[in-house]
């Protein structure tokens, strides 16, 4: 197929628990956009793009994806070219939101290969732009330490050789990081887009708390957003931030990604934006 041919995808990049769920929900209620959530060519057993493709959004239908489940494994790059060519039709661009974890940290499901295999497997079959989205990396840590089956499997040395890596992935695609958004969900959406070539559309803020279309923290026992604002920080023990200070890993992350070093949490978060649901007053 020639260049100019291929069907546009855009892949959005950000590794476990940096806020990716939230700014995907955001970004994928745009009227512009379809977003599959947390795809990868090896997490298909564990988080299904043909299910969102059918019942998401209807660019399969359940008899198609009934045959194409019937054939064996579904090729990652033919599924997504397909559904990108369904969404360009509609006058929509299919955003991939990437299950990056899979690529720099890997545990409990995969070994980390070091780089974005979702951009290798469908370089071939369409046009791709990206983006990476980026967090502190030791308020990341504190975060997803807490589940249970990373912390039994991920060590902090292996942690930070992932951060690093994929730090150095996000400084040449170009970035934004959480607490940017969390600050001004306006402004970071839009250099999203841009950096995407996703249309932009405002609509979204009007939306966006009530997309279920989006995987990761999520659930009946969560609390239905309501509004952005800057998190506060946890508690860090000392003593991960003396493991933090030795490694020549968080410090290259934190100079690509121009963070400063903390030494310790904050009280919370001052000032900043704050995007509530329409109709609640602060």
């Amino acid at each position: 197929m020639p260049g100019s041919r291929k069907p546009k995808v855009a892949i959005l990049h950000h590794l476990a628990r940096t806020g990716g769920t939230l700014m995907s929900r955001c970004l994928g209620s745009m009227r512009t956009v379809y977003l599959l959530s947390e795809a990868h060519p090896l997490g298909m057993r564990w988080i299904n793009p043909v299910q969102q493709a059918v019942e998401w959004y209807r660019l399969l239908t359940p008899a198609e994806a009934r045959a194409m489940l019937a054939r064996g494994p579904v090729r990652f790059d033919t599924l997504v070219e397909t559904l990108a060519e369904r969404a360009a039709q509609r006058g929509r661009t299919l955003v991939v939101r990437d299950w990056t974890h899979l690529d720099f940290h890997g545990a409990p499901y995969a070994e980390p290969a070091m780089r974005c295999r979702t951009a290798v497997a469908l370089a071939h079959a369409c046009r791709t732009t990206r983006y990476a989205t980026v967090r502190h990396p030791i308020d990341q840590w504190v975060s997803v330490s807490a589940l249970p089956r990373v912390r039994e499997t991920l060590g902090i040395d292996a942690y930070l050789a992932g951060c690093h890596a994929f730090a150095r992935t996000a400084a040449r695609l170009g970035f934004g990081r959480y607490e940017d958004f969390t600050r001004d969900p306006e402004g970071e959406l839009r250099a999203m887009c841009k950096w995407l070539r996703v249309e932009y559309d405002p609509s979204w803020r009007t939306r966006w708390t009530g997309n279920q279309h989006v995987t990761g923290d999520t659930g009946p026992d969560r609390a239905r957003p309501t509004e952005i604002r800057p998190s506060r920080r946890r508690s860090v023990d000392p003593g991960i931030l003396r493991a933090f200070e030795r490694n020549d890993d968080y410090w290259e992350t934190l100079r690509l990604l121009g963070y400063e070093h903390r030494r310790a949490p904050a009280g919370g978060a001052a000032g900043g934006h704050v995007l509530r649901a329409p109709g609640r007053r602060g």
